[in-house]
């Protein structure tokens, strides 16, 4: 008698599986055929959502006012970039450094730390999803910060506590703020813009708008991109997402047409080839979000159309046998080697 109840509840639940397997493949099926109709009512709320996920590993029990949660020598700060615009910052920094929580500003805490001239201080942009206290953010600071860097990373408008609503020319102009703040106090340290993911195409706008403004503030010392995309489109065509879209003929054509109409351009091959900057691209050959062969094209885009006298760009593979995917470069046991070389990058003495 048990072994008939056994076999009636394996049953059972062969039945459930099948028919939630079942269901789970309708709805993608029914996903992908839709696809091209929804992009085509709702096309500009559909890709915004898609390329600013602000809504995405996004936890509000999590107290982004407190970065020291995160075993991180650092403090939290606001900065006002328009009238209904606050954007949410953590300056990291060395261990041996000692913090006064009491002070209200990012400027104030830069007259205080940073006490040489020819001391770096790295702007850290992140990508698409998440807050400036994403675990593998978090780790890149402490790892960072433990060579003896001051990093500064914040939230754009709309991620984590910042207020306002993303867009490229806002978060542009978030991070600009934050430069100019950095630069009125540090009038000649090197500022060195690391961005990740979404965040270099966040870097290489945010660098040529600087230099577009013909001004005497003394540009950024040069740009690290990691995991960087050839540019939206691209990036478009090989987003995990949109590889199972793809399905569909007609989805690309829609996709595409949205992304016009939005004017959503983040055109990195095209910035990286004229920017008077030293730059520096990292990327992992078992990058599965943005693919190892977007570096390449770049690195090809560059060869042919970058002028010979400009600084060069140099391109860092970490081999597929790291592990480190695309979020975690920073693990690499050589990452530390492949910092200090960088010539814009200074590394500082750990005491």
């Amino acid at each position: 008698m048990s072994a008939e109840r056994h076999c009636t509840k394996l049953s059972f639940l062969k039945k459930l599986l099948i028919r939630w397997f079942l269901c789970v493949i309708f709805v993608i099926t029914t996903l992908i055929v839709l696809a091209p109709v929804l992009l085509r009512s709702h096309g500009n709320f559909i890709l915004t959502k898609m390329f600013f996920q602000t809504w995405s590993r996004y936890y509000p029990w999590i107290d982004l006012t407190d970065p020291t949660a995160f075993k991180l020598n650092a403090v939290n700060v606001y900065e006002q970039v328009e009238p209904n615009v606050t954007i949410g910052i953590w300056y990291t920094l060395p261990s041996t450094v000692q913090i006064h929580h009491e002070l209200p500003t990012l400027a104030d805490h830069l007259q205080r730390y940073v006490v040489s001239k020819d001391l770096p201080i790295i702007m850290y942009l992140h990508g698409q999803d998440g807050t400036r206290a994403t675990h593998y953010r978090s780790n890149h600071y402490r790892v960072m910060s433990s060579f003896g860097n001051h990093i500064i990373a914040m939230d754009y408008r709309g991620y984590g506590d910042s207020t306002g609503k993303p867009t490229v020319s806002g978060i542009v102009a978030d991070v600009t703020h934050v430069f100019n703040v950095i630069r009125r106090v540090c009038p000649d340290n090197p500022i060195v813009i690391w961005g990740h993911s979404m965040g270099t195409g966040v870097s290489l706008w945010t660098a040529f708008h600087l230099f577009e403004n013909k001004t005497l503030v003394k540009k950024p010392a040069g740009l690290v991109l990691e995991a960087p995309f050839y540019n939206l489109v691209e990036a478009l065509i090989s987003y995990p997402v949109t590889r199972v879209f793809k399905i569909n003929p007609y989805f690309m054509k829609a996709a595409l047409d949205s992304l016009a109409e939005l004017k959503l351009e983040f055109p990195n091959n095209e910035i990286i080839s004229f920017l008077p900057l030293p730059i520096i691209i990292i990327h992992s050959e078992d990058d599965a979000i943005i693919p190892y062969h977007h570096a390449q094209s770049l690195e090809k885009y560059i060869e042919t159309n970058r002028e010979s006298d400009l600084p060069p760009v140099r391109l860092i593979t970490v081999p597929r046998s790291a592990h480190c995917g695309h979020n975690h470069i920073y693990s690499y046991s050589k990452f530390q080697e492949i910092v200090s070389e960088f010539a814009f990058l200074k590394r500082l003495p750990v005491s």
